[in-house]
């Protein structure tokens, strides 16, 4: 099997872009495809996105919910939204949500809570987050590849 590395690869098999650097890349049929292994990088991947300089992205989003197996509907009742709601989210694709702070803050809580059961973490990043404010957009440009 014929491999090499590549120094920078941005990988969009979660909904977004994803830079990764120094990846094993494999000949698939002429083809180099990436050697990832994605059980591995969600949980990078979703520690990321709890602690973001910026707002969700909707994609963003979708993807938070399908990893912890939520509906819609259910996904919205966590948060005290209607399902509507949530749906207008994920829309914005590769946008911010323009989420309420307080809910987009729960759901950052949420991610750290389900990867972490440790409380002290949990509190740090409640304490940093509500420190920090909302956090600015910038502009309203595409999704730059997320740094995992």
């Amino acid at each position: 099997m014929e491999t090499k590395k590549a120094k920078d690869y941005i990988d969009h098999s979660l909904g977004f872009p994803v830079h990764l650097g120094q990846v094993t890349m494999v000949k698939v049929r002429g083809e180099w495809a990436p050697k990832v292994d994605y059980a591995r990088l969600a949980p990078k991947v979703l520690r990321v996105l709890s602690r973001l300089e910026r707002p969700l992205h909707g994609q963003e989003v979708r993807f938070v919910r399908l990893h912890f197996n939520l509906t819609q509907q259910t996904f919205a009742e966590k948060f005290g939204v209607s399902h509507v709601a949530v749906h207008k989210w994920e829309r914005s694709g590769v946008h911010a949500t323009g989420m309420q702070w307080s809910t987009e803050k729960d759901l950052r809580l949420f991610i750290q809570s389900c990867l972490s059961p440790d409380p002290v973490g949990v509190g740090r990043l409640y304490e940093q987050l509500t420190k920090k404010r909302r956090p600015s957009s910038g502009p309203t440009k595409q999704a730059e590849a997320l740094e995992v």
